[in-house]
């Protein structure tokens, strides 16, 4: 009966028409496994928040400008001064590159699991390193450890959710990543608003040990153990992504996957035979074909979209600007509300891609973000306004930048490379946008003294309009779409308006379980 079942499904496969997928769906108890990982993934997504909002929190209490009495009595030794607070607040991204660079390479020799296992021991360490810190150099080694560990752990996790996930659940799930990263944010700004600093750090060194424990329990990606030749603990790790499946459920897929492998592979001993002749030449031809060259331009112009639109620049200084604008909130108790709405954002947005898409769920938001941006400027202008003008407007950039701005890149990058360099390019991806997100945050106190905060946020108007732009004409439809069919996409220089969601066709099998070929 399994075999019928099978040839049924493969003869569907065969004669799919035109615009149709050939992705194999399963049942509830798939979709329960595969949320079962993501949860336990992203717990080390709630570490890399906590570390995002580390320099936020120290800067807001030991900046020179905002600094209390009570504070400079009790740390001499650790008050910022404006060049201390610039670096301090984007040397985390300059860190960042290094640990992406070399996960990148580490990652296909270990495995997707293994690293991301190793990478909770850099943000323990960081953390304990800031809380025993007595000096302005201690918090900035705790800073560049945790740096290292951030760029770590990036590239494997969204490799890994991209290879272990179906797609009809896949943007969801991947979406969950920005969600996670906002709890963590809330998490270290909502410890900060009730307690000091120092408990707030100790707190925090505990969390990397939960999220190892989580981790073990994980299976490794199926794709990278075919990759490796180690079939039957690919298809044992798929039988318990989709829910605990027999073998002949999971059959078509596993084909599937050793077939996408096999043609990664062929490629990539294309590119090899010809390197022993031109080592060089053939590596910078290599990086140059479509598929690789056209998702690596978007996915860069994206990062700088969303570090822009999502005001990343100026987040480690955010007490001082609430305090500018003259909030009616204290500016602790406005970055937990910031965090509150950004994870609404995210978990609304992981509710509903799978309805609307990634593309549009972007250009609304990019669109709001935009022209709320420009307001804040105009408040920015005339600091005479009530204070909850610019709240409200903080607050609704906040809120869908976690919709569709932040998730987007993210999402994009653990599907749109193909699978014999997905790793090293989301790895490179990471930390180039690391790089810009320095750039910026370093260069932001710099903006401030030429241009004012108003000028700033036109600035920021600006580019987001552009890159809204640019969005409009250029970004794909990947909802419900394959790996490989994302890749073909980028080989074939599709147009991306046009690439649009695929039919979906249905099939009932003797099982009883509907099987979805999309």
């Amino acid at each position: 009966m399994a075999e019928s079942n099978n040839v049924s499904e493969h003869k569907a496969l065969n004669d799919k028409e035109p615009g149709e997928s050939t992705t194999v769906q399963y049942g509830f108890r798939s979709a329960c496994s595969q949320v079962t990982v993501a949860l336990a993934q992203n717990f080390l997504l709630i570490v890399l928040g906590m570390a995002y909002g580390m320099p936020t929190v120290v800067i807001g209490v030991l900046d020179h400008k905002v600094v209390s009495n009570q504070t400079k009595q009790a740390f001499p030794n650790m008050i910022l001064n404006d060049e201390e607070s610039s670096w301090l607040g984007s040397i985390l991204y300059l860190f960042h590159p290094l640990g992406a660079i070399i996960s990148g390479y580490v990652v296909e020799v270990v495995g997707r699991k293994k690293v991301m296992m190793i990478v909770c021991v850099p943000f323990f360490l960081g953390w304990v390193l800031l809380y025993n810190a007595n000096s302005v150099r201690m918090i900035m080694i705790s800073t560049m450890t945790m740096g290292v560990g951030m760029g770590f752990c990036e590239g494997p996790i969204m490799s890994y959710l991209g290879e272990v996930c179906e797609p009809r659940i896949r943007g969801s799930l991947t979406l969950l990543t920005g969600v996670s990263g906002s709890l963590g944010l809330l998490a270290i700004f909502f410890l900060n608003a009730l307690t000091d600093w120092r408990t707030t750090t100790l707190l925090s060194a505990t969390i990397p040990g939960l999220a190892l424990v989580m981790l073990l329990f994980l299976p490794e990606s199926p794709t990278w153990l075919i990759s490796k030749g180690r079939l039957a603990e690919a298809e044992k790790s798929l039988r318990w992504l989709r829910g605990w499946s027999t073998k002949d459920k999971v059959l078509v897929e596993f084909e599937q996957m050793v077939r996408a492998v096999t043609k990664a592979a062929r490629r990539s001993t294309g590119t090899a035979k010809v390197s022993k002749m031109n080592k060089l030449k053939s590596a910078v031809n290599y990086l140059r074909q479509p598929q690789i060259l056209r998702p690596f331009t978007m996915l860069m112009l994206l990062f700088v979209i969303t570090v822009i639109c999502s005001f990343m620049p100026m987040e480690p200084y955010l007490v001082e600007v609430f305090q500018t604008f003259g909030l009616p909130l204290k500016a602790e108790w406005v970055l937990v509300l910031g965090g509150v709405l950004s994870i609404t954002g995210s978990l609304l947005s992981s509710l509903t891609v799978n309805k609307f898409g990634k593309r549009p769920m972007s250009l609304w938001s990019t669109a709001i973000c935009f022209i709320f941006t420009l307001m804040l400027g105009f408040c920015a202008m005339n600091l005479h306004w009530p204070g909850w003008i610019p709240l409200v407007v903080f607050c609704t950039c906040y809120w869908f930048s976690g919709y569709g701005v932040l998730p987007l890149p993210w999402m994009l990058m653990s599907e749109v490379f193909p699978m014999d360099i997905r790793s090293v390019a989301c790895g490179i991806c990471a930390a180039l946008n690391s790089i810009i997100t320095f750039l910026t945050t370093k260069t932001y106190i710099n903006s401030i003294n030429w241009f004012g905060l108003h000028g700033t946020l036109f600035m920021y108007s600006c580019v987001t309009g552009v890159g809204l732009v640019y969005m409009y004409f250029y970004l794909p439809e990947t909802e419900d779409r394959t790996l490989e069919e994302i890749t073909d996409f980028f080989l074939e220089n599709g147009n991306a308006r046009e690439f649009k969601r695929p039919k979906r066709l249905k099939i009932k099998v003797k099982s009883k379980e509907m099987v979805n070929l999309m």
